[in-house]
């Protein structure tokens, strides 16, 4: 049996979840980090993607879209403060879609690197809350 670590993630709004996980898969600025019990201390960011936590042994995993931030890992906690959290329920599906198209049709037309910028954000944002939204 796996050994359970405490997942906290938490935005400038409400903690979005506090509970137990036997794994967590989070993306980072390097790609997705995966994380168990007695992970080594770490600070790092954290970049628009779906987080994905494996609940127990028997399979059971929780999808959560989130925002910018970053993750600190410590003692056996993982305290993820991030921009937004979003859990499947929370999310639109349709909108979430759109909002990917008019990213992706963005990124195509822009010339300027800060508005490029801004939309591949806007791109990733969108496109982990539909991920989310279906993983479940």
């Amino acid at each position: 049996m796996a050994k359970a670590f405490k997942v906290l993630i938490v935005t400038p709004d409400k903690t979005s979840y506090e509970g137990d996980a036997v794994s967590a898969t989070i993306p980072g600025l390097a790609g997705y980090m995966g994380i168990w019990a007695n992970h080594a201390p770490l600070v790092a960011g954290v970049v628009p993607g779906v987080v994905t936590l494996k609940l127990d042994d028997a399979g059971s995993e929780r999808h959560l879209s989130v925002g910018e931030g970053f993750v600190e890992i410590s003692d056996n906690v993982v305290n993820l403060m991030t921009e937004t959290c979003e859990t499947a329920a929370e999310i639109d599906v349709q909108r979430a879609e759109k909002a990917l198209e008019r990213a992706r049709d963005r990124l195509k037309s822009m010339q300027m690197e800060i508005d490029r910028e801004r939309a591949r954000l806007a791109a990733s944002r969108a496109a982990a809350r539909v991920k989310a939204a279906t993983d479940n």
